[in-house]
């Protein structure tokens, strides 16, 4: 009788540890389960950015092209027409390049962009030729002064930032004066600051607080291009994400400073 008593002992110490064993199985499987939807969650947000990059990426030469053949519509001779036909083919090309770096997403996506040594002229130069046609078609006229040449930040994100800012700053020029747009860049802190500065429409004050939101539009008047709003929105995101922000000061009827603040910590 003790031996059976024993032997059933033995048995309840075996059940129990193998319950203890399925106990924690089951929560190393949910801790599993847990990284595994945190990481699908990421994956939705970075592809919800991919997106808002994606629309405008795109959109940039695609606009620049058609600003071009409008101007190549109205050109005079056939030496005009010669000069603008090579633009046209260097937009169709950053066209092209977007949609290649697009089919690239789903090879890199677990390979997020990292901060690099990034010459910020280089890449204002790369905007500027990308949106040429819409700067000729609306006669603005573009200065810089980059007291800060080299910024540690991913070159795509800086080159959707300065692209929001110059063609918004196009974009929502004043009837009434040649449209003119100053970008600079120097240091304050631990940041370098990108200034974007333009004598355009301005914004109103009682639109100031919508100005950084999603879907958000500032002007009742039709533009030509307008956009859905997610441009300013996709800079302040970019931004903050590395540790940035985004500041404006504007008059209405008079102009808009943009500052961007790039983190360099």
């Amino acid at each position: 009788m003790k031996i059976e008593n024993f032997s059933t002992l033995g048995n309840k110490t075996n059940g129990i540890k193998a319950k203890k064993t399925d106990m924690e199985r089951l929560v190393l499987e949910n801790q599993r389960l847990l990284e595994e939807l945190s990481g699908l969650q990421q994956i939705n947000r970075e592809y919800k950015s991919i997106i808002y990059h994606a629309s405008h990426d795109l959109k940039g030469p695609l606009n620049n092209i058609v600003s071009l053949v409008n101007l190549m519509i109205e050109a005079k001779d056939l030496e005009e027409i010669d000069s603008l036909s090579k633009p046209v083919l260097r937009s169709i090309s950053k066209f092209k390049t977007s949609l290649n770096e697009l089919i690239l997403i789903k090879k890199n996506e677990n390979e997020p962009e990292k901060n690099g040594i990034v010459n910020i002229k280089t890449v204002l130069n790369e905007v500027i030729e990308s949106i040429n046609g819409q700067i000729m078609e609306s006669g603005a006229v573009l200065t810089k002064a980059l007291q800060i040449t080299q910024v540690h930040f991913p070159r795509k994100n800086l080159r959707s930032i300065l692209f929001n800012l110059i063609s918004n700053a196009i974009k929502y020029k004043s009837a009434d004066r040649i449209p003119t747009i100053h970008v600079s860049s120097f240091r304050q802190g631990e940041f370098v600051v990108i200034a974007v500065l333009d004598n355009g429409t301005g914004i109103r004050k009682e639109n100031m607080d919508k100005l950084f939101t999603k879907f958000g539009t500032l002007h009742d008047e039709s533009y030509p291009g307008e956009s859905l709003g997610i441009g300013l929105f996709l800079v302040k995101k970019l931004l903050e994400e590395s540790g940035g922000k985004i500041e404006v000061e504007s008059e209405w009827a008079k102009g808009s400073v943009f500052n961007a603040y790039l983190n360099q910590n």
